[in-house]
């Protein structure tokens, strides 16, 4: 929305010096239609004040004596959420989350690790396109990589990648899973497509190819060696 400027009083103006410090620009409109019978909107107010270089000034009011020492005593093993909840229910203000979350930086008062992150181990959401699974206090992995791996009883091998047989990402059954090498990404994708209505069809060509690959670069690594072996005789 473009801001209209409005003819402003010497008591408009009065008004905004002596309320606007500590309150949004929004709430400043409102309370100068409440005043003056003025009709104005959030823009008009935000171009004003910043024209006549009336800023804001962040503060949590928040006092350092018992209100800090009590943020300060409960900080460490609770959510920033709850912990502004209680606080407000306690000191009778109305203090945000972030606020809350900023004065705490200040201090340098810091949730403990757990806390800050207390989804348990074995919790899946998604992260991106793909699910993921907690396996540690700090550690995610794909979901389907986990479960290929778990069923099998070992890790997936350098160089190859977990693809899903009917190309649905989120079903991550261990017969949908199929373990195949990472350089036919393209082949599979666009030179023989594994995207057809049948997950079996599918996971035939992507194992079709896979082996296909290995054929190719076996035979790649047999014919550096035999050239290698050709130019160490000749020099010979």
């Amino acid at each position: 929305m473009s801001s209209k400027r409005w003819s402003v009083t010497p008591a408009e103006h009065d008004f905004m010096v002596k309320h606007q410090a500590h309150i949004t620009r929004a709430k400043l409109a409102a309370m100068l239609n409440a005043e003056f019978g003025l009709n104005l909107n959030t823009e008009q107010v935000r171009s004003y004040t910043k024209r006549m270089g009336l800023k804001r000034v962040i503060r949590t009011m928040i006092n350092n004596g018992d209100e800090l020492q009590w943020i300060a005593k409960h900080q460490a093993n609770t959510p920033r959420g709850e912990l502004t909840a209680k606080f407000n229910e306690r000191f009778g203000k109305a203090i945000s989350v972030t606020q809350m979350n900023g004065y705490c930086r200040r201090k340098g008062l810091w949730m403990d690790d757990l806390i800050r992150n207390r989804k348990p181990i074995g919790h899946i959401s998604r992260h991106g396109k793909f699910l993921n699974i907690k396996i540690s206090k700090s550690e995610w992995q794909s979901l389907h990589r986990y479960i290929w791996e778990k069923h099998h009883g070992k890790k997936v091998p350098d160089g190859f990648m977990i693809v899903f047989a009917d190309g649905d990402v989120d079903n991550v059954d261990i017969d949908n899973l199929v373990c195949v090498r990472e350089t036919i990404s393209v082949t599979i994708n666009h030179t023989n497509p594994a995207n057809t209505d049948n997950p079996d069809l599918n996971k035939a060509i992507m194992l079709t190819e896979s082996l296909n690959a290995m054929v190719r670069d076996y035979f790649k690594s047999q014919q550096t060696k035999s050239i290698k072996k050709d130019y160490h005789c000749e020099r010979l």
